[in-house]
């Protein structure tokens, strides 16, 4: 409510402001600071909006789901290097700095902070992996974390299970893509409801109720 209030507070000024200028100036002066008058309003009416929380929430949660569906789309590629690094004899950390210096990504950030961590020797390479996993709420990199981990501690062949997640998460994204595609026409209705309809209407209707208007006069 104070958010609402503090954008009609500033919109009333705005405008108001606008219309003391427009009632004792020229006329291109008179659009120039109704312009300013309407900008500052814009922009006050905008910043009041970013700060009520449900807003800032909102921000909050989609720049995350923006940040676990570039890490999604970016996996498929990451498997792919460290496949063809461990194919050609490359350790797995040695297969991972390949990725992390040929790909300027969030996931290969995150990989290299990650890295950085377990190198250092401040913790485990599956307690980075896994924490980093946590970090992103992305199922596939944790799936990935535990793979690594149970290969490396049990010397069974990495490059193979990773073909076998590549695929798996591969058709994980096409479901995706189908479900996105099947949820359009539910998403359509809405504007189609609000917008279209009563458009529609009045253009049919609107002759109609002014040939009536005129033939009742």
């Amino acid at each position: 409510m104070a958010g609402i209030a503090l954008i009609a507070a500033s919109a009333s000024s705005a405008v108001l402001a606008g219309l003391l200028v427009v009632s004792g100036t020229g006329g291109h002066v008179q659009g120039a600071a109704l312009g300013a008058g309407l900008e500052r309003c814009f922009a006050s009416a905008r910043e009041a909006i970013r700060g009520i929380p449900a807003v800032r929430q909102a921000r909050e949660r989609e720049r995350l789901a923006r940040r676990r569906s570039a890490c999604l789309r970016e996996m498929p590629t990451l498997i792919d290097v460290l496949t063809l690094g461990l194919s050609a004899g490359l350790s797995f950390d040695a297969s991972l700095s390949l990725y992390c210096d040929r790909y300027q990504t969030e996931l290969s950030q995150a990989f290299s902070e990650a890295m950085l961590s377990w190198r250092m020797g401040v913790t485990s390479r599956e307690e980075a992996l896994e924490a980093m996993a946590c970090e992103l709420g992305v199922d596939a990199l944790a799936r990935f974390a535990t793979v690594v981990g149970e290969s490396l501690d049990f010397g069974s062949p990495l490059a193979s299970a990773l073909e076998v997640q590549a695929k798996a998460i591969r058709d994980e994204q096409r479901a995706q893509v189908e479900e996105e595609i099947e949820k359009a026409p539910v998403k359509m209705l809405v504007p189609l409801g609000v917008l279209v309809v009563p458009a529609m209407l009045l253009a049919i209707l609107g002759p109609l109720l002014a040939s009536a208007a005129s033939f009742g006069r």
